[in-house]
C-alpha cells in the first residue's frame, strides 16, 4: 500500500532518495532526501495531518506526514521524505522526516497492541514477544548483549579459553534433588546444573577456561531472583591460590559493572529516569566466614522465618543475604567464606587450617543476595574418593573426573556467575524475568 501527495514533485524516481539504515540517520543528513525502514513506535493525528515515531535498532525518529492516516503500533513502514529541522518545541528531538509517501509492508496495518504502561507483570510474560517492541523492554536486548560482550572481553584480555560443553549429561554437581531428567536413548540423562567439571578438564591445557551456558536447576522456587534455565559464566583458573581466586571474580564483577555503565549509561538514565544506578563497588570486597555471618545476624537481632535464632549449620536465605549486604557491607557487595562441608558439593578443597570448613566462597550482591559462588577444587584423588562416598554418588560414573586427579593434578579453583542475577542488578529490575528473554520456571514454559 502506498500513500503519497499526487504532483510533479513526488513523481520522482525513487533512486532520487538516499537508501539509509534508521539507526544511521542524524542531523549531519539535514535537507537531504531519504528512504528507510521501520515499525510505527506511536502514532498522533491532526485533521489533515499525521504524526508518528518510527523506529528500528534502538533508535526512534520523527515523522511528519501532511495526510490524515491512522498508523497502529507494529506496522511496518517504508518512508520517502526529506531531513528537516524539528518545528515541534514540545518535541526534544534535533530533526524530523517531513514523509512525502510512504509504503506499508505487505499493505497490512497491525492489529491493536495487546500492551500499555498499565500492562500488568504477567500480561507483560504473556505477551513477552510483543512486549520487546516496547521501548524499555527492548533495550534489555542490548542491555544483555553489551554485558555479555563485556564479560567476553574482560576473559579474553586474561587469556582465558571460551569453551563449549555439553549440556546434556550423565553426572550431577550440585545435588540430585535439582536435576532435570531425561532419556537418553536407551540410558538416563540430566539437563545440566553446571559446566564445571568440564571446565576442570580444560584447565590443565588451557590454565584459564571459562563458558557460557545455559545450566538448569529443578528447583520449585517461586522467587523473583530464581529461573529453571538461567545463563552460566563459569571459569576455572589453573595454579591458584584461594586468594587469587578471589581477586579474580572481583576484577570480572567491578570491570564488568564499569565498562557496562560506561557505555550504557547515559541510555539507562533516559529510559529509567527515576532509577539510580549502582556506583562500581571498592575493591576489596568486604569478607565474612560463614559461621561468622550467622553471629553477625544474631547480634543484629535477625531472626529465621520462624522467629528462633540462626544457628550453625543452618542456611542463609537471599534475605537474609541482602541484610548482610546492607548492615555489614554497608551497601557494599560481601565475600561470605569458608562454608561447612556439608553444605557444599564434593568436589570443593577443605580448608588447611579447619577441615570442617571450605575454601569456599559466595559474592552477596546489595538488592539481590548471592550472585556467584566458587571455591578452590579437591586435587587429591583419595579425597575426592572420600567426597563421592559422602554425598552417595559412585565414583565409577565420574571416572575420567578422577582422571584430573591422577594426570598432572596441580591447586585450582572456580566460580559461577548467574548472568541474569548480574544483570537484574546493573538494570535495577524487580525480578530477574525481565533479565532473560523468554524465563522459564515454575510458572512458564511459554513462549
Amino acid at each position: 500500500m502506498v500513500y503519497e501527495e499526487v504532483s510533479l514533485k513526488n513523481l520522482k524516481i525513487k533512486n532520487d532518495y538516499k537508501s539509509i539504515e534508521l539507526s544511521e540517520i542524524s542531523k549531519s543528513d539535514m535537507h537531504k532526501r531519504i528512504k528507510t525502514f521501520g515499525w510505527v513506535d506511536c502514532c498522533r493525528t491532526g485533521k489533515s495531518i499525521t504524526f508518528f515515531d518510527l523506529t528500528c535498532q534502538f533508535k526512534s525518529i520523527k515523522c511528519v506526514y501532511e495526510k490524515k492516516i491512522d498508523l497502529t503500533k507494529c506496522t511496518s513502514l517504508t518512508i520517502y521524505g526529506t531531513i528537516q529541522e524539528n518545528k515541534s518545541k514540545k518535541e526534544n528531538a534535533e530533526f524530523e522526516v517531513l514523509v512525502e509517501k510512504l509504503e506499508i509492508f505487505n499493505d497490512a496495518i497491525a492489529p491493536s497492541f495487546p500492551l500499555n504502561k498499565e500492562s500488568s507483570f504477567d500480561t507483560m510474560m504473556k505477551y513477552g514477544h510483543l512486549a520487546l517492541r516496547n521501548k524499555q523492554r527492548g533495550f534489555f536486548l542490548k542491555a544483555r548483549s553489551s554485558l555479555l560482550k563485556i564479560i567476553r572481553d574482560i576473559f579474553y584480555e586474561g587469556n582465558f579459553i571460551e569453551i563449549t560443553p555439553p549440556t546434556i549429561v550423565q553426572t550431577q554437581v550440585e545435588g540430585g534433588s535439582t536435576l532435570f531428567k531425561l532419556k537418553y536413548y536407551d540410558k538416563d540423562a540430566y539437563l545440566t546444573q553446571s559446566s564445571q567439571l568440564y571446565l576442570e578438564t580444560v584447565a590443565p591445557v588451557a590454565y584459564r577456561a571459562y563458558c557460557i551456558a545455559s545450566s538448569y536447576r529443578a528447583e520449585k522456587s517461586n522467587t523473583t531472583r530464581h529461573l529453571s534455565e538461567y545463563t552460566h559464566v563459569e571459569a576455572e583458573l589453573a595454579n591458584i591460590e584461594f586468594e587469587d581466586l578471589i581477586n579474580n571474580i572481583e576484577h570480572l564483577v567491578t570491570e564488568s559493572i564499569k565498562r557496562f555503565y560506561d557505555l550504557l549509561g547515559d541510555e539507562i538514565k533516559d529510559l529509567y529516569p527515576e532509577i539510580k544506578l549502582q556506583n562500581v563497588p571498592k575493591r576489596p570486597f568486604k569478607r565474612i566466614r560463614y559461621v561468622d555471618a550467622i553471629k553477625f545476624l544474631n547480634d543484629e537481632g535477625v531472626k529465621k522465618d520462624d522467629d528462633t535464632d540462626f544457628v550453625v549449620g543452618d542456611d542463609i536465605p537471599d534475605s537474609r543475604e541482602k541484610i548482610i549486604c546492607e548492615r555489614f557491607g554497608k551497601g557494599e557487595p560481601v565475600l561470605m567464606t569458608h562454608f561447612l562441608v556439608e553444605h557444599k558439593p564434593f568436589y570443593m578443597k577443605l580448608d588447611s587450617s579447619n577441615e570442617t570448613c571450605t575454601e569456599s566462597f559466595d559474592l552477596l550482591y546489595p538488592g539481590i543476595g548471592e550472585i556467584v559462588g566458587g571455591s578452590m577444587r579437591l586435587d587429591n584423588y583419595n579425597k575426592l574418593i572420600d567426597g563421592f562416598k559422602r554425598e552417595g554418588l559412585n565414583p565409577e560414573d565420574y571416572d575420567w573426573y578422577l582422571d584430573m586427579a591422577r594426570f598432572g593434578p596441580c591447586s585450582h579453583g572456580g566460580y559461577g556467575l548467574g548472568f541474569e542475577r548480574l544483570l537484574m542488578a546493573l538494570m535495577r529490575y524487580t525480578n530477574i524475568e525481565f533479565a532473560t528473554l523468554y524465563p522459564r520456571n515454575t510458572r512458564r514454559c511459554h513462549p
